[in-house]
């Protein structure tokens, strides 16, 4: 009679990856829901956790990019190519969507530029799903696919303040910077608020778990990138300290955490970058580039504190209803 082992391995092979799918695709391994090293695992047979759960994505992903993004990680894990080269090609792709925003005749290049920002879209998708798939996922390939994130978005921001220029002069990259520095803090709640999801959830550990990048400058990418994470979700230390606390076998505090945050963790979708992409479409194909960056500005500003408030109070409840069940 073959084992659990022997199942999970032949099963492994074929679904292992992050993508949102009705049977979601399962990590190697499920740490203990604590930091700390002492306490044992929730439970041995803690299901393993989803790369992307259906219950925190959106629908463009669901049904548009992420099967794209899966079709590509099939095809690319039977290739030498590595999930690092995978991200860099997201880089490229993104500036080619720039460039066509900046040289092709309009309107045109609206369209250009969407299409290029999809195929940019499924390469972020496509790194993670092959690095999980191939077993190479590690911290320093966590770190280096938001730095290529962050440089893919940067060659967009440069292209807008170059178009905006002409029409407003200099300052367009006033803010162009502004926005790009707004978008860096939306993104990090956005991403952080989704890795912790998945960790208290799921068990899945991310950065603040598994280690915070190698090497010097790695080291302070992501410290400070942690560091950014802290602010934008104030109580999340004491949510990880009454899990911490909780650890008796039972996975109610796992289920407690799914009903209330997993409206949050949805909702902060529109700070994701998909949000900016159809901004980015409409900006141009209205021939007014600098709305792009007041719509970063201000709407993705304004939800972006909302959602902030939303995660701290909830953080705040969450963690006493788990005390005072202890």
């Amino acid at each position: 009679m073959e084992t659990v082992r022997e199942r999970f391995t032949l099963t492994f092979g074929a679904r292992c990856h992050k993508t949102a799918i009705r049977e979601p695709p399962l990590e190697t391994k499920a740490p203990p829901m604590s930091i700390a090293p002492e306490h044992p695992p929730a439970s041995k047979a803690k299901p393993l956790a989803p790369g992307r759960p259906l219950e925190i994505e959106a629908a463009s992903n669901v049904y548009l990019v992420h099967p794209a993004a899966r079709a590509l990680a099939t095809y690319l894990s039977r290739t030498a190519v590595t999930p690092n080269q995978v991200s860099i090609a997201s880089v490229f792709a993104s500036g080619c969507a720039a460039a066509s925003y900046v040289a092709a005749p309009w309107p045109w290049n609206a369209f250009a530029g969407l299409a290029l920002q999809f195929v940019w879209h499924v390469l972020d998708g496509a790194d993670g799903d092959l690095a999980r798939r191939t077993g190479r996922a590690s911290p320093r390939g966590e770190l280096i696919d938001g730095v290529c994130d962050h440089v893919s978005q940067g060659l967009i921001y440069i292209a807008f303040a170059i178009m905006a220029q002409r029409t407003v002069g200099g300052w367009a990259w006033a803010v162009a910077f502004a926005a790009a520095g707004s978008h860096f803090v939306q993104a990090n709640a956005y991403e952080t608020g989704r890795k912790a999801y998945r960790r208290f959830v799921y068990g899945a550990p991310w950065m603040r778990q598994t280690g915070a990048g190698e090497g010097e400058l790695g080291g302070l990418l992501a410290h400070f990138y942690l560091a950014v994470s802290v602010v934008l979700s104030p109580g999340e230390a004491e949510v990880e300290s009454a899990f911490g606390q909780s650890v008796d076998g039972s996975e109610r505090p796992a289920h407690l955490y799914r009903d209330a945050f997993a409206p949050i963790v949805k909702t902060s979708g529109i700070l994701a970058s998909n949000t900016r992409t159809l901004a980015a479409f409409i900006a141009v194909l209205v021939a007014r580039p600098v709305w792009f960056f007041i719509f970063e500005l201000t709407v993705l500003n304004a939800a972006l504190f909302a959602l902030a408030v939303w995660r701290a109070r909830a953080n705040g409840r969450f963690a006493a209803r788990i005390e005072s069940s202890l």
